[in-house]
């Protein structure tokens, strides 16, 4: 049966909002597009791929049908099965090679415009055209008994809210499980406390480290040279961790990214994910270390030695100025008052050594720092002169 005139209307008026709401999320999109890599500090200099943009893409549109109810679900699949079916069925407009992640993701939107268009400029013709998408199909018939809300209608700002909530999550999602890894840090060992109150230190922990996450578990004694007290379990996400810098992401994207401090503690309720979700990611896992590299592996004049010597800001300067004795000093008064740079210190001495004196020490100097406990004992024995 051919469409009514007053079907084919209703059909165009849902695919000009439809158009509209391509746009709106295109505009916006884009901008979530460049505070991600503005944030990660990263460069679009290469296209991830098609799949990758569609996805991204695929999920706003997804999300944006919960807002509508059982016409929103429609609609979703409508659009978000036409992306999905371009993934081995590519529009000529798309099969080319984009230089970056920006290009492809604008012709992507493009490519939905002209779709729609398409449908637009003879309805009758692609009347049963359908898309299946999470189990559900949608005809472009549907649209003529459907109403997809105009930019005039409130309902158009919740649903698009929703879609770029969920497009910018897709989105860090990929950037993330694609350039990044998870660092795990070794050496943490057991920690006295209450088992009724995990430490306390954990939660402030966060604002000095906010691309970590620490789970903890508690561990009774077994057997003679254990103890009771608290495991823990340190993670950082970031970069390729070294001796020399742990790799973490900077502060303003973990302020972007994570809503929690610890679990069920909400610190910022419109970033995009809790910490055990973003650490539940597919992220490559390596071990972390502090060690020092071997001497042959590292450069013993790197420039931001040669700048901090040039400033007067080295451990060497300042031991000479200050004396041994009052830099280890400051340090232990430090970490006596302080329990998160007393656990940094353990984890990460030379990166928090450094931080917290302000100075740079040498890479071909090894670093060692013992946190004493009930099980633990340090001893320095200084160098003797000749």
């Amino acid at each position: 049966m051919s469409p009514t005139p007053q079907q084919i209307q209703a059909v165009k008026t849902n695919l000009a909002n439809m158009q509209a709401f391509n746009d709106y999320m295109y505009t916006n999109g884009l901008a979530r597009v460049e505070n991600a890599y503005d944030l990660l500090t990263e460069t679009d200099e290469n296209n991830p791929g098609l799949t990758v943009i569609l996805n991204v893409i695929e999920g706003g549109f997804w999300a944006a049908g919960s807002e509508l109810g059982p016409a929103g679900n429609f609609f979703a699949s409508f659009l978000s099965g036409m992306l999905s079916y371009w993934a081995t069925d590519t529009p000529p407009s798309l099969t080319g090679q984009f230089v970056n992640f920006r290009t492809c993701f604008q012709e992507t939107h493009i490519q939905v415009d002209k779709q729609l268009a398409t449908y637009f400029q003879d309805v009758p013709k692609y009347w049963n055209t359908s898309f299946a998408y999470n189990g559900k199909t949608a005809a472009l018939s549907d649209l003529a008994t459907s109403s997809f809300p105009a930019e005039t209608d409130p309902r158009f700002e919740t649903m698009a809210e929703a879609s770029i909530v969920a497009f910018d999550r897709a989105l860090w999602t990929n950037m993330l499980t694609s350039k990044f890894v998870i660092s795990y840090w070794r050496g943490t060992g057991i920690v006295a406390g209450n088992q009724n109150t995990p430490p306390e230190w954990i939660a402030p922990f966060y604002k000095n480290n906010p691309a970590y996450y620490i789970t903890w578990w508690w561990h009774e004694k077994n057997g003679c040279g254990d103890t009771t007290g608290w495991m823990l379990a340190e993670k950082s996400v970031g970069r390729h961790a070294s001796a020399f810098h742990d790799g973490a992401l900077n502060a303003d994207a973990c302020a972007y990214l994570f809503q929690d401090s610890l679990p069920g503690i909400i610190i910022n309720p419109k970033a995009l994910f809790t910490r055990e979700q973003v650490f539940a990611m597919n992220l490559p896992v390596e071990i972390a270390t502090h060690s020092t590299p071997l001497v042959a592996t590292v450069r013993a004049n790197s420039i931001g030695y040669l700048r901090a010597m040039k400033e007067g800001k080295t451990l060497g300067i300042l031991v000479a100025t200050e004396g041994r004795a009052a830099v280890e000093k400051r340090v232990l008064a430090h970490a006596d008052a302080d329990p998160v740079f007393r656990h940094n210190l353990s984890m990460r001495p030379r990166q928090t050594l450094e931080q917290f004196l302000g100075v740079q020490i040498p890479e071909l100097v090894s670093l060692n720092v013992v946190v004493e406990d009930s099980r633990t004992f340090g001893l320095v024995i200084p160098v003797q002169e000749s």
